[in-house]
């Protein structure tokens, strides 16, 4: 699919670990509010997909269930496009320094080593100074219909 080849594609560009890391980015900028899916199309998926599998941290897990919750709250039962499907093409719509040029770390970047190795591809593939490398710390993603909104 387009959407697994931008995966794959940003995840090289990136020097990001995998493709699945790629995702993990894309669900928390848009977990974050730093993207927004479309509220139009639906949550389950269309007939044009592969099936791959991603590695996702609990939160994560968390936050893409309770979307799914959301939707079967809403009764969107005609629905085109995954909650995974429609974090990927949010993010695809977006420059991608918003996406994979920002990091979002559960902890202090300080004291994680896959944050300082991210602040230094960000500094080179977007010349900017260490200083200047945008960081959200001490994260947490929450399912929406927790109602800690």
């Amino acid at each position: 699919s387009n959407q697994w080849r931008w995966l794959e594609d940003m995840a090289s560009k990136y020097k990001l670990s995998s493709t699945s890391k790629a995702m993990r980015c894309c669900i928390n900028c848009v977990a974050l509010g730093d993207a927004q899916m479309e509220s139009d199309g639906g949550c389950r998926g269309c007939n044009n997909t592969i099936t791959k599998e991603v590695e996702l941290s609990t939160e994560q897990l968390a936050w893409v269930e309770g979307q799914y919750n959301q939707c079967d709250d809403d009764n969107n039962d005609d629905s085109t496009l995954s909650i995974e499907q429609k974090v990927v093409s949010a993010c695809m719509k977006l420059d991608e320094y918003t996406v994979f040029g920002i990091i979002r770390c559960k902890s202090s970047v300080a004291k994680c080593e896959g944050a300082q190795e991210a602040v230094e591809n960000i500094q080179q593939q977007f010349s900017v100074e260490k200083d200047e490398v945008v960081t959200k710390e001490n994260i947490d993603i929450c399912a929406k219909s927790c109602g800690c909104e």
